[in-house]
């Protein structure tokens, strides 16, 4: 690491998620998931605020300059933030309210990923803490809506994203403590081979996660108040500590894809932990894989 922990936005998130850089603005967006809210920040780190009428919880660019594939707890919507257009996408989540949507990630080949878990939010966002069971579901969304199941009976579905080859994909369940690595096809877009990859780590539970050029894996932990990085052979590299409990997503941003951006939660947390809900950035020694686009 080259560069200190900062501060970037004191946004006071329940569950932020959902990093996103967009190269081609030069903008980070993220979400949080408990108020419904997808925020963007720009070059200066001012930010602006939308407001959805589901939780949101996973975001990737398009092939479209401008338009974003936006992922809320029923179902995905195609959202222009100049305008602040939304128009439906096909797919729909069937078990919802039961279940909702939670982590995704646009493919190399274009796909849109996202994972489902048990729903234990209210109307308003408010988080129960009820068993979520093992409702999950990993999809595999096509660019016409059409989606394929390729994993069931997830506790929590979180960290999906790919090798820099493009010939590995990794997907985790947080109840699990695992994260699992598979085969991953860049032209038929399929998967295979799945073996665990990152499991049982004792400083919380995998969430989002992040991969640089070196093919390591950046993983926040939720719980853990930390990011860790694994090596491509599944050893830890390092720990970047955080001072706050629960780390939730990261990306790699900047005009160098050299600042990793972590956001945080504020939920199941106690007043002593007054800079949860921040989204921080620490400069790396190595730039990331920029986020691939989703065809929609």
């Amino acid at each position: 690491m080259s560069e200190k922990l900062q501060i970037v936005a004191s946004t006071g998130d329940k569950c932020g998620e959902a990093a996103t850089w967009d190269a081609e603005q030069g903008f980070l967006y993220w979400c949080d998931i408990n108020r419904f809210v997808i925020h963007r920040m720009d070059h200066e780190n001012r930010v602006r605020s939308w407001f959805f009428d589901e939780p949101v919880v996973a975001l990737a660019m398009t092939e479209t300059p401008g338009r974003l594939l936006v992922a809320l707890g029923s179902r995905l919507i195609v959202w222009r933030p100049l305008d602040d257009s939304r128009q439906d996408h096909p797919f729909r989540l069937d078990a919802w309210p039961g279940a909702r949507l939670n982590d995704g990630r646009a493919a190399p080949n274009g796909d849109f990923w996202v994972g489902s878990m048990g729903n234990h939010l209210g109307p308003n966002g408010e988080a129960s803490g009820s068993d979520i069971g093992e409702k999950g579901v990993l999809y595999r969304v096509r660019a016409d809506g059409q989606a394929t199941e390729e994993k069931t009976g997830i506790g929590c579905s979180n960290t999906v994203c790919w090798s820099p080859d493009h010939r590995t994909f990794y997907f985790a369940d947080s109840m699990r403590n695992v994260i699992w690595a598979y085969d991953y096809d860049p032209q038929s877009g399929a998967i295979a081979n799945e073996r665990p990859f990152f499991a049982g780590f004792d400083r919380g539970s995998p969430d989002g996660s992040a991969v640089d050029e070196q093919g390591r894996l950046w993983n926040c932990r939720f719980g853990g108040g930390c990011v860790v990085c694994v090596a491509p052979d599944g050893k830890i590299d390092r720990v970047v500590d955080l001072p706050v409990t629960h780390a939730t997503t990261c990306a790699f941003g900047g005009p160098d894809l050299k600042t990793l951006f972590i956001t945080t939660a504020t939920i199941w947390t106690t007043e002593s932990d007054r800079l949860a809900g921040s989204l921080f950035a620490i400069r790396t020694d190595v730039a990331g894989v920029d986020g691939f686009k989703a065809r929609c």
